[in-house]
């Protein structure tokens, strides 16, 4: 049987997001000691949590990343379709996961221009699925993740931080279904940031 639960660890990561954003409400930006930390307390809730998708808890270490880099830090410019609408994102498991199509988001990384299809959740946090050139050698061969809090916006950009990369449930068990990024969201560059392959 398969399962959507692709989202479920984000709910402790969103609320560390906002903890950092409220004092000022402005874009977030973490540091290297803030990302540590969500770091840790995911391996923590992977470690722990009963609906974790870690098969073998017991001879789990904690995920693999790339260090923190400040340059994966972005503020993309935002461009708004002209009308929100619910669009249907095909998952792993031949299935497909209803998401809101916000518009899109353009800059640039290391001098390549980008342009990036951006979705929302219900509750109205940014959802950025993407694939890079570090796949599958170095990251999950099917893509990964970025949930982005509506204060990472400011006069029409919005501030996206690779360093929070992650990977969805089903690149650590089979026996999870996970969206599939679309076409337009795999780039010609790698993102040298986030999480890497977990095996």
């Amino acid at each position: 049987m398969k399962f959507n639960k692709w989202f479920l660890f984000l709910i402790p990561i969103i609320a560390i997001l906002a903890y950092f954003s409220i004092p000022t409400a402005k874009p977030v930006e973490e540091t290297g000691a803030d990302v540590l930390k969500i770091r840790r307390d995911k391996d923590s809730a992977l470690q722990d949590d009963e609906e974790s998708p870690i098969k073998d808890k017991a001879t789990f270490k904690g995920l693999k990343y790339y260090s923190f880099n400040k340059d994966y830090i972005v503020d993309f410019v935002l461009e708004k379709a002209e009308k929100a609408k619910t669009v249907e994102l095909k998952m792993t498991d031949g299935t497909t996961e209803k998401l809101i199509l916000f518009g899109k988001i353009k800059g640039e990384i290391g001098g390549f221009s980008l342009s990036l299809t951006l979705y929302q959740h219900d509750n109205g946090e940014f959802f950025l699925p993407f694939k890079d050139k570090t796949a599958p050698t170095e990251t999950y061969g099917g893509g990964r993740f970025l949930d982005l809090p509506l204060t990472n916006v400011k006069n029409n950009r919005l501030r996206v931080d690779f360093n929070l990369a992650y990977n969805p449930y089903c690149a650590y068990n089979e026996d999870f279904a996970c969206p599939i990024p679309p076409a337009e969201n795999t780039l010609p560059i790698r993102i040298e940031a986030g999480e890497k392959r977990f095996n």
